[in-house]
């Protein structure tokens, strides 16, 4: 189907058209129907007079009962009026008095009065004209006003081709223009420009367009240029991100790697340590065993502090959120910092403002650690005064609460431009005008946990002043109803009613784990029996009974997880046996997949017996025996001076 194109001219001549003929209908329209309301108005007048005129005229024939003079009367009247249709009296009981004219058409004007005689009613006559005459008035004024019309409109047309033409034109030669400039073709000169008109002006408007196009013409071939050379960039980063991505890897797969092998040995390291302090031993040894197992912790929290930067870089750090209490939380660090402070002579003070809500929902465990590596650094670089941890908060609204933590001490304090590294990753820029024994990763640690809360970290000090380092969260506020109640209990766990012996099934290919292992189990009492691999394990649980399995995770023959779907498959009683994975890897999801695998619970390497004993309570029962724990102190701890004790019961209070 060819597509029929309309010109500007065209469009404006026939919109035009369309305008003057609706408007000029109007027009006729209503002079018509005004004509028509005046005629019939003038009509009606003239029926009334000639109603009220004649009623005077015949009252002396009706009165004396004349029919033909009245008849005659009413003849003269309708040879002398063209328009006359009908007259009619009629006496005042109704009865028809004389009629004359013909009753077959409709007439267009009625009007009656009354005849009177002296004041007597003596009838009524109606007189009905036709509008005839109307209608010839109408035909004739309606040729009138369309004859004037089609002369103003034709006119009209004509004077509007006349100016279309002369506006036009110049759009017929400024148009092409336009495509070719629009297409990138910028060579030709525009005319018009000279002309004081509108068409003048758009001729000045389009040579502008141009030069701005030309000027875009050539930023955009520089534009394309720097595009391809950024594209080429791009590449070559996406290529290094990914390199970059690569490394880190296999750094934090080397890292997991490496977790796991450091601390399967320093499992046995603290195992034994713990077995040691069991044993007999002089005070001189019993010092020495204390120092070794400061020294072994020191390692392991070396480790984790590693362990947690690796997870951070890798996105793997998944945060705990629970309800907590912040003077709990605060509570617990006072208790576990009393005791250096005490042995350095410091003053340790906890403030928790009354605006600070009782329960919080988030991790309260990150941010213990966050305040801990505060404590630590400030009771490690205070040597006089002492150290204060205060809380506020105040709402944000929503039922949001921002929380601020501050650990003050009253140290020599940290230079301006060594403050700005010291959230940095491996810097130990704030311990250079201090002590050294840091490896400079639990501010960066802190930092990166905080900003996972979505909050922030910072330290305010100068040199001489002392230090404030503070974090700042926004929390919701939990009511006491929404605490959930199934959350374990370790420190009822670790109560000392169980008796219960139960039966274990260790599965460990470590022979110094296997021997800390069982040495722990037997310190409580309870039986075991070895395996040195997964399949052993298999084989072990279908000839004997167990209460539970201890699981080890990375095995020869058939590892932990092979094992567990094996013993879950052999369905019955097998699938509620309790499994309880031991592993050195440390990294975020293995505990998921451990318990995809059909393990009920989790311990990592190293563990204490204390830990162990929580281990098999959660699996085996709270009666279950606890293992004896040894506590690492000197041979002769120092006693508390009554000072201490008031200072340890004060702080207490103010908690």
């Amino acid at each position: 189907m060819t597509r029929v194109s309309v010109g500007l001219k065209a469009k404006a001549v026939i919109a035009l058209a369309v305008l003057f003929l609706a408007i000029q209908s109007i027009y006729v329209l209503v002079e018509d129907r005004l004509f028509v309301a005046e005629a019939t108005a003038s009509l009606q007048q003239r029926a009334r007079l000639l109603a009220d005129l004649y009623a005077g005229a015949v009252s002396g024939s009706v009165w004396e009962y004349d029919k033909e003079a009245t008849r005659a009367q009413l003849k003269a009247l309708q040879t002398q009026l063209p328009e006359f249709e009908r007259a009619r009296i009629v006496e005042p009981e109704g009865h028809e008095f004389i009629a004359l004219g013909v009753d077959s058409r409709p007439a267009a004007v009625t009007a009656s009065a009354e005849i009177r005689n002296d004041d007597n009613l003596i009838g009524t006559i109606t007189i009905e004209l036709s509008d005839g005459i109307l209608r010839a008035e109408r035909a004739a004024h309606l040729t009138r006003l369309i004859t004037t019309a089609a002369i103003m409109g034709t006119a009209l047309l004509v004077l509007t081709l006349i100016a279309l033409h002369l506006v036009i034109r110049p759009l017929e030669r400024i148009t092409p223009l336009m495509r070719s400039f629009a297409a990138g073709d910028l060579e030709h000169n525009v005319p018009y420009r000279d002309r004081n008109d509108e068409v003048g002006a758009m001729a000045r408007a389009l040579e502008v367009f141009r030069e701005h196009a030309s000027r875009r013409l050539a930023a955009e071939l520089a534009l394309k240029r720097h595009s391809e050379e950024l594209d080429r960039l791009n590449r070559d980063l996406s290529r290094a991100r990914d390199a970059a991505e690569a490394a880190n890897r296999v750094k934090s797969d080397f890292l997991a790697a490496m977790s796991h092998e450091i601390r399967t040995p320093l499992n046995g390291i603290l195992g034994m340590l713990h077995l040691l302090a069991e044993s007999k031993l002089d005070p001189d040894q019993r010092t020495k065993l204390g120092t070794l197992e400061r020294s072994a912790q020191s390692l392991l929290s070396l480790l984790n502090d590693i362990l947690d930067l690796a997870k951070i870089e890798a996105g793997r750090v998944d945060l705990h959120i629970a309800p907590f209490s912040p003077r709990e939380l605060l509570g617990n660090m006072a208790t576990l910092w009393q005791p250096m402070a005490l042995s350095r002579n410091l003053a340790l003070t906890v403030s928790v403002a009354p605006s600070v809500p009782p329960l919080l929902l988030g991790d309260g465990n990150r941010l213990g650690q966050v305040v801990a590596n505060y404590l630590s650094n400030a009771m490690k670089f205070t040597d006089r005064g002492g150290v204060t941890v205060s809380a506020e908060a105040k709402p944000v609204g929503d039922e949001l609460h921002e929380i601020t933590i501050a650990v003050k001490d009253t140290g020599v304090g940290i230079a301006p431009e060594a403050q700005k590294r010291l959230f940095q990753k491996f810097s130990q820029a704030e311990l250079a005008a201090r002590k050294p024994g840091s490896t400079g990763l639990g501010l960066a640690i802190s930092k990166e946990l905080i900003q996972l809360m979505n909050g922030t970290v910072g330290v305010e000090s100068a040199p001489g002043a002392g230090a404030t380092f503070w974090l700042r969260v926004q929390c919701r506020v939990v009511e006491p109803a929404e605490v959930p109640t199934e959350e374990i209990d370790t420190e009822a766990l670790l109560g000392d009613l169980g008796t219960r012996k139960v039966k274990v099934l260790v599965a460990e290919d470590n022979p110094v784990n296997q021997r800390v292992v069982c040495a722990m189990l037997e310190l409580g009492g309870h039986g075991f029996v070895l395996a040195h691999d997964g399949q052993e394990a298999l084989e072990a649980v279908q000839r004997e009974a167990f209460d539970l399995v201890l699981m080890d995770v990375q095995m020869p023959v058939m590892d932990g997880p092979t094992a567990t779907r094996a013993i879950r498959a052999l369905g019955g009683k097998y699938r509620d046996i309790p499994i309880v994975a031991l592993t050195a890897n440390a990294m975020p999801g293995d505990e998921k997949s451990y318990r995809a695998a059909g393990m009920n619970h989790y311990l990592s390497k190293p563990f204490s017996p204390d830990e162990l004993s929580v281990a098999l309570r959660r699996a085996a029962g709270p009666d279950v025996a606890r293992i004896r724990s040894a506590t690492f102190r000197p041979a002769e701890p120092p006693k508390e001076e009554p000072a201490q004790q008031q200072a340890m019961g004060e702080l207490l209070k103010e908690i």
